[in-house]
């Protein structure tokens, strides 16, 4: 099984993402060389700006559209790869059709692997990031491993088709992106110089390191503290919200499976916790209190903000060190949102 150490080359697509800076970020820091892809020569001028100490270990190549057919040739011909991270994906458009989100994310995670195998013979691992969504069951009591696949989201977008929701668009493309990479890698088996492995973490919080000009680009953020500010019946006050991880950690175990022989043919599930909404409103009413922060009914929340439900044994062992607590992140990223005037908080 390959290992990847610095001051090994890596190609990370999507490189502008939120997630996907703080990765770049974290391999900067132990000594890779990193090649960023992004869709416009101005997208790279902004990213190498972010990090003006690493002008000789961090460039950017521009691969305008990741699911055209060959996307990638050139980059992974021309680059020498030991690695890859492939980050870059769909997320959501509002009414937008099934085509609009399954056609980017299969193709693009399927063309950059037929690159690989066409021209990167050096590299030895890909690491895809992916998301626990693609493991969700909705049943109680369940701990997700590896093993487990949504399966129920295909059947259902397949039911609605272009009358789906975008988030179930969304948990749809991933799953069928992250299927359609395994099965690539069963098909090639011996046929390919590198292994795999996935990153599936949950909605990412914190603060980020690349310029943001409106809420709308932080997606993960933005998208879970607009559920925190909508108004909830007491009934489900001590229900569990959504599973979420600093994005820090996950650029951390991000980083460390290039590292780790054992990481090949892994799906590592990154998930801090996953709080119910009167855990997160206590943690937003506590001194010096956010503006805004519903109220709930103090004290109802479970309390216990594990991991429960998520078999995360692996993702801490490559973290090496405990996770960044529920409060710290929940509050670092309302603290960001309010300092820029994008809070979601009524009265904020």
């Amino acid at each position: 099984m390959a290992v990847v150490q610095p001051p090994a080359k890596i190609l990370l697509t999507g490189a502008n993402g939120f997630f996907a800076v703080h990765a770049i970020k974290d391999l900067l820091q132990r000594g890779y060389t990193v090649v960023g892809t992004v869709r416009s020569a101005a997208k790279g001028e902004e990213l190498v700006q972010i990090f003006p100490e690493y002008t000789d270990k961090l460039s950017y190549a521009v691969v305008p559209d990741i699911a055209k057919p060959g996307a990638f040739d050139q980059v992974i011909k021309e680059g020498g790869f030991d690695g890859v991270a492939h980050t870059a994906s769909p997320v959501s458009v509002p009414g937008g059709a099934l085509e609009d989100f399954t056609r980017p994310a299969i193709d693009g995670s399927l063309g950059i692997l037929e690159s690989i195998k066409q021209h990167g013979s050096a590299v030895k691992r890909v690491v895809v990031t992916s998301s626990v969504v693609t493991m969700l069951h909705f049943q109680k009591d369940l701990e997700h491993t590896e093993e487990h696949w949504n399966d129920a989201v295909l059947k259902l977008v397949e039911q609605k088709g272009d009358k789906a929701a975008p988030g179930e668009l969304y948990t749809a493309s991933k799953t069928l992106a992250e299927k359609a990479v395994w099965k690539f890698m069963k098909d090639n088996e011996g046929k390919v110089s590198f292994d795999l492995a996935t990153i599936n973490p949950c909605f990412m919080l914190g603060e980020p390191i690349h310029a943001v000009t409106s809420r709308g680009q932080l997606t993960s953020p933005a998208i879970f503290m607009s559920e925190v500010s909508k108004p909830r019946p007491e009934s489900e006050l001590g229900n569990n919200s959504y599973a979420v991880v600093h994005v820090k950690d996950v650029a951390t175990i991000h980083s460390a499976i290039f590292s780790r022989s054992d990481a090949a043919g892994h799906r590592v599930i990154t998930v801090e916790s996953t709080p119910s909404w009167q855990d997160i409103y206590d943690i937003l009413n506590e001194e010096p209190a956010f503006p805004g922060a519903p109220k709930g009914n103090p004290g109802v929340g479970k309390l216990d903000t594990s991991a429960a439900g998520w078999d995360t044994r692996y993702a801490k062992e490559l973290l090496g060190r405990d996770f960044i607590g529920t409060k710290e992140m929940i509050r670092e990223t309302e603290a960001y949102l309010q300092k820029n005037g994008w809070s979601f908080l009524t009265g904020a």
